[in-house]
């Protein structure tokens, strides 16, 4: 009876740990995303659900979503509205918090590094996102395409 309350103890402070290790670490990725966009241009946080940042580079106004995607190897956009990631263990939807209904210039970007970005043309076909391609009204970066994106808008 002992060695069971003991392997449930440990069991809970292993998990706990584990929760906590990869908290930190998307909280890092997190800071990094935000220090780099800060370097580019002025970025406002918002506290709003639909978006996080938004973001005036050389005279443009941008609205900001960042998406972390941990262990993703593929990110969906199936329509404005359905957002999927895809782990080597389960699939699941993304929040979009009304981020597409935003007017204006609107990028999310995906840390720390999702492997494919893909958006559906219709239930055959899908094509690999770039950063200046229009998806559904939005551009979709990844965190280590911040420099290419601005610089070229």
């Amino acid at each position: 009876m002992d060695f069971l309350i003991a392997l449930v103890i440990l069991l809970g402070l292993s998990f706990i740990g584990t929760v906590t290790t990869f908290t930190v670490i998307g909280q890092k990725h997190r800071r990094r995303v935000i220090d780099h966009l800060s370097e580019i241009g002025v970025l406002t946080e918002t506290k709003l659900k639909s978006h996080d940042y938004e973001m005036t580079v050389k005279g443009s106004h941008y609205k900001i979503k960042l998406v972390y995607t941990p262990g993703a190897h593929e990110v969906s956009f199936n329509s404005k509205r359905h957002w999927q990631v895809f782990t080597p263990s389960n699939k699941k939807m993304l929040e979009t918090n009304g981020f597409y209904e935003l007017e204006g210039k609107k990028v999310i970007v995906i840390y720390p590094n999702p492997g494919k970005i893909v958006k559906y043309i219709n239930e055959n076909e899908i094509v690999f996102v770039k950063p200046n391609m229009d998806v559904f009204g939005m551009h979709v970066i990844n965190c280590d395409q911040i420099d290419s994106y601005f610089s070229q808008t």
